[in-house]
């Protein structure tokens, strides 16, 4: 990582430039783009050097890089306050006006998300390592970041506190800038390397603004179970906190048509549990309050931030002040103000969807929607009245050749899709018949459809066709376990209370799973009476406070199989010291 063309490449630029051409990182002209991930192609210092104190640092790209990019992307470590950057072509130039320590080992880490001047990001965060020194310190930790619904959580930035900030510089102070970075791979891992002896104080963020400072209020965040860290230490864990808890907030709206409002929140919010009653809409000269009649989301999924409305009709001429007021909240309402739409939208005809389709065998009622539990789900192409769809559904079992009656109960997603429980269970193996009644559904806006019935005849799943999972958890003395099992990216999940057996091993085991990838976590709760209810508790950063011990792996289920002896470990919280 040596050779450095760049100057003689930056003559031809500037003779094409002066020729009235232009150079561009573009493949030529009938050439398929150059989608490779931008890359370092050199870098003097090279990785490792000792015995160097450079006053220009200078690094090579694989794609044209901007000034600006690179100079949001670098990070020093420890801190290099003063500095500054050039760029030229695909050569980048740091001129270090802040004289280096003698003996120490420095590392500047470019984050992933540096692009190209043409969209080409890092495929991860890279790191350049040199001493002033005879030697580059060898400390490394390594972890992995989950999600809070315990999903690997890539992109997420782990800071770590050098030894002796916690009584010089207050390391749980959201102000302070760390010592070392890291960011986390598509799996959640992350690694430091260079680092020096002793103990950190680490934190894992999803560093929305890139301004290095944690922000509980905005951010996501996570802390270990343990006040520090020790240099060496591996399969370190973070889980993060379920992220902003302030209310969410209207950021924009814009009208689709005469009849319906685009609305995006500052957060997401599950539909099963929107309020429509915090919505209101209202003339701003008048006063006149225009009708919400119904809500839906484009993708039908379990939560979202932007949301549909459908109104009573609006005018062109008016102006119209939407406001929210979240459930249960007895705040102030956030209100944005938009002109109104004259245009009257053709909707098509009524129509349904049912899941699982119709002639569906081996049917696996927790897929369809993994949050509500065994069900089936009716998806209307437009929202309709809830009341005519409970009246025209039906729902029977075929017994002996005989359609049977069978009670059931239906929950509204949306004002598009509703779900159908029955009461008790799905049989496995049975067969069953979902037949609504289409021509007594009626539109929100009076639509109706031009098909009497849609029904979905199918059978149940076997037994055979759900896997198992069992295993065991290591838990030192602790006097109680929470296992979990979820379904990574819902919020669906399985849990119990673990007591310790006479060996103070935790033993469990999940039956009747559908196939597919889950994550197992272990939590020791930090209840003083803990239930099967009880909730992980993340801690805090500022007091400091540290989240219960975890341990997790992901698991693949498979039908017809016991997936056994899974054994999770959750590490000690004494070897460093919880507080």
């Amino acid at each position: 990582m040596k050779e450095f063309p760049g100057l003689k490449i930056l003559a031809i630029l500037l003779i094409s430039i002066f020729a009235g051409g232009c150079a561009t990182d573009k493949t030529p002209p009938g050439g398929p783009p150059d989608l490779s991930p931008l890359s370092i192609t050199a870098s003097s210092p090279e990785p490792g050097t000792v015995n160097v104190s450079p006053k220009t640092i200078r690094l090579g790209f694989s794609h044209y890089v901007s000034r600006s990019a690179l100079s949001k992307s670098i990070f020093f470590s420890p801190i290099i306050p003063d500095y500054e950057i050039t760029v030229h072509g695909k050569e980048a130039d740091i001129r270090l006006y802040t004289p280096l320590k003698p003996g120490r080992t420095y590392t500047l880490t470019l984050q992933k998300p540096l692009k190209g001047i043409y969209g080409n990001q890092l495929d991860r965060s890279w790191a350049l390592a040199f001493s002033t020194g005879p030697a580059i310190d060898k400390g490394t930790i390594d972890g992995t970041v989950w999600t809070n619904r315990m999903a690997p959580a890539s992109n997420i930035t782990v800071m770590a506190y050098a030894p002796g900030a916690t009584e010089t510089r207050k390391s749980d102070s959201a102000a302070l800038l760390p010592d070392y970075i890291a960011q986390t791979g598509p799996g959640g891992e992350f690694h430091f390397e260079s680092l020096g002896s002793g103990s950190f104080r680490l934190t894992a963020v999803n560093d929305k603004n890139g301004n290095l400072r944690p922000e509980p209020d905005k951010e996501e965040f996570g802390v270990t179970p343990t006040a520090n860290v020790e240099s060496g230490q591996k399969s370190v864990t973070f889980r993060l906190s379920p992220g902003d808890s302030a209310p969410a907030s209207l950021l924009s709206c814009r009208t689709i048509n005469s009849r319906e409002l685009e609305a995006t929140f500052s957060a997401r919010i599950p539909s099963r549990t929107f309020d429509l009653s915090g919505i209101s809409i209202s003339d701003t000269s008048t006063g006149t309050t225009l009708p919400v009649l119904g809500f839906f989301s484009l993708g039908r999924a379990e939560e979202e931030s932007t949301y549909r409305f459908l109104t009573g009709p609006m005018s062109r001429s008016a102006f119209y002040r939407l406001s929210y007021v979240p459930h249960g909240n007895t705040g102030k309402p956030s209100e944005l103000t938009f002109p109104g739409n004259s245009h009257a939208e053709i909707y098509p005809q009524l129509s349904l969807r049912i899941l699982p389709a119709d002639k569906t065998l081996n049917f696996i009622p927790e897929t369809v929607r993994p949050e509500t539990g065994s069900s089936l789900e009716l998806q209307f192409n437009l929202p309709v009245i809830e009341s005519s769809v409970k009246s025209a559904a039906k729902f029977t079992s075929i017994r002996n050749a005989t359609e049977r009656n069978e009670p059931f109960s239906i929950a509204r997603i949306d004002s598009r899709t509703y779900t159908i429980h029955p009461v008790g269970r799905f049989e496995p193996g049975q067969e069953y018949i979902m037949k609504v009644n289409t021509g007594e559904v009626i539109g929100l806006a009076g639509e109706k459809s031009k098909e009497r019935f849609v029904e979905s005849r199918f059978s149940v799943a076997g037994a055979d066709q759900y896997g198992e999972i069992n295993g065991t958890v290591a838990a030192g003395d602790a006097p109680s376990v929470i296992i979990e099992v979820y379904r990574p990216g819902t919020t669906a999940r399985l849990r119990s209370l673990l007591r310790p057996s006479r060996n103070r091993s935790f033993s469990f085991s999940f039956k009747e799973l559908p196939p597919g990838d889950y994550t197992v976590n272990a939590f020791i709760p930090s209840d003083k009476a803990p239930a099967q209810t009880s909730e992980w508790n993340g801690g805090s950063l500022d007091p400091f406070s540290p989240s219960d011990p975890f341990a997790a792996t992901t698991v693949t289920v498979r039908p017809g199989w016991v997936t056994e002896n899974i054994r999770l470990e959750i590490p000690s919280t004494s070897r460093s010291g919880k507080q």
